[in-house]
């Protein structure tokens, strides 16, 4: 009877795993202002970025090769550092998520492109702010393929890592920001990720309970023996 609770126990575990390949995946990075933009960015002002999505979002198909993704977007953020002496602070603002503005998987590029709008935010120069542009290119890093409607987004960039490493954007090939005003006019940005996987805690966790659970019920039943 132990070997069978503990058979149970492990397909329980991997069953949980497999399900949770869908897990959330956080993007952290940073946005470093190039050259002076006006009053509103300094060369070497920088900002910090953060967005949640969840990797088992279904995407809405837009066209051969291409797909919207921003109804799993739940949170983004972009905050400046103290030290930045121009004077655009996006503090005062809220971003719209769930949906995001814009989500967008593009495989015949193998690009992933955000675009964050919001409201309350201080004008850029004098002009109203529109939103902030994120793009990472994965060409010569990961394939993704045009999988149809109705499939997830982990399958979109996936098919190449299925059984293999999950998504990571910080191995983007390239990157591209910006920070634009509605005249779609913005400062000269350097874009870096600091993370980009899929969070590891949610499998561990899953795993944990799994033998957790596979272990309690052969104890029940050793001490009923």
């Amino acid at each position: 009877m132990k070997t069978s609770y503990l058979v149970a126990a492990l397909f329980a575990v991997f069953t949980l795993h497999s399900g949770l390949q869908a897990a959330l995946i956080t993007v952290n990075g940073t946005l470093t202002v190039d050259a002076d933009d006006g009053a509103s960015f300094k060369a070497g002002d920088k900002f910090a970025y953060s967005f949640t999505f969840d990797n088992a979002t279904i995407g809405v198909p837009t066209g051969t090769g291409s797909g919207h993704f921003q109804a799993g977007v739940s949170a983004f953020s972009l905050t400046r550092y103290g030290s930045n002496a121009g004077t655009w602070n996006p503090a005062s603002g809220t971003f719209n998520v769930s949906p995001l503005g814009n989500m967008v998987v593009n495989a015949n590029s193998d690009q992933i492109t955000l675009q964050a709008t919001g409201s309350g935010f201080p004008d850029l120069n004098g002009v109203a702010f529109l939103d902030v542009d994120l793009t990472y290119g994965f060409s010569g890093v990961y394939n993704f393929f045009d999988e149809g409607p109705g499939q997830p987004f982990s399958d979109w960039v996936g098919s190449q890592m299925r059984g293999g490493s999950p998504l990571n954007f910080a191995m983007a090939s390239s990157q591209y920001a910006q920070i634009r005003a509605a005249n779609f006019q913005s400062p000269t940005l350097s874009a870096s990720v600091i993370a980009g996987v899929p969070e590891p805690g949610t499998w561990a966790a899953a795993a944990l309970l799994a033998g957790g659970a596979g272990f309690m019920r052969w104890r029940k039943r050793a001490k009923v023996a």
